[in-house]
């Protein structure tokens, strides 16, 4: 009996996390809403200690914005630094797409055709849509790890995160009927396939800002 409290208070803290995350996803939780630690605990059904672990770390992650002493908010990014995070994306992905070029092979290909075939399985709602931005990411790290620039990658992987939470936060995220990342990422598969650099970093750079563009920002 004690093994089974010890698990589920060892299991909290990620509990309360995925519990916080989904209604952040699920527009429950809006931008600049500030949380309660009490509220939650007792909406969640879990006591503050976990909820208080689970804030730190989506704080971390960027998801809110907490500060020492005062309290915790679901994120609320200015215009400029939703702009700033997306054009520091788009040159980091032309420069990734540019230095995979030489290490396009069959292999790389055919992993990202399996990416799309994902991809499209999640917009048929053949697979949750909860997995669409880990399949969304691992298109575009796919062609960036080719570079082989190690960090060229870790940036990128910061990068991606961040401007995923802003299209949770400002856009219908998981609105399929609406989004063309499958169509933009089947093109730029197209080009890379023939080897047309200048093509390929176009249509990139295309598709990043295209995410910005769709964003609904109110402010």
């Amino acid at each position: 009996m004690d093994g089974m409290i010890d698990l589920a208070e060892q299991n909290a803290p990620n509990f309360a996390y995925a519990e916080i995350k989904r209604r952040i996803i699920l527009k429950k939780l809006k931008p600049g809403q500030r949380l309660s630690e009490n509220s939650l605990a007792k909406e969640i059904g879990v006591s503050r200690t976990p909820v208080r672990e689970a804030l730190r770390r989506l704080a971390g992650e960027g998801w809110l914005t907490l500060v020492a002493d005062t309290g915790v908010w679901v994120s609320s990014p200015t215009r400029r630094e939703i702009l700033n995070a997306y054009e520091f994306r788009a040159k980091l992905e032309t420069w990734g797409v540019e230095m995979a070029m030489p290490n396009v092979t069959p292999l790389l290909i055919t992993r990202l055709e399996e990416c799309l075939a994902e991809e499209e399985a999640i917009y048929k709602g053949l697979k949750k849509a909860e997995t669409y931005s880990e399949t969304n990411s691992r298109f575009h790290l796919l062609i960036a790890e080719a570079s082989g620039n190690d960090s060229l990658c870790q940036h990128l992987k910061t990068a991606i995160n961040r401007t995923d939470i802003y299209m949770i936060l400002y856009e219908d995220y998981y609105d399929f009927d609406n989004n063309c990342s499958l169509v933009e990422h089947g093109s730029i598969l197209e080009s890379l396939r023939e080897r047309d650099s200048a093509e390929v970093a176009r249509k990139m750079q295309d598709h990043i800002r295209k995410g910005y563009q769709d964003l609904k920002i109110q402010y």
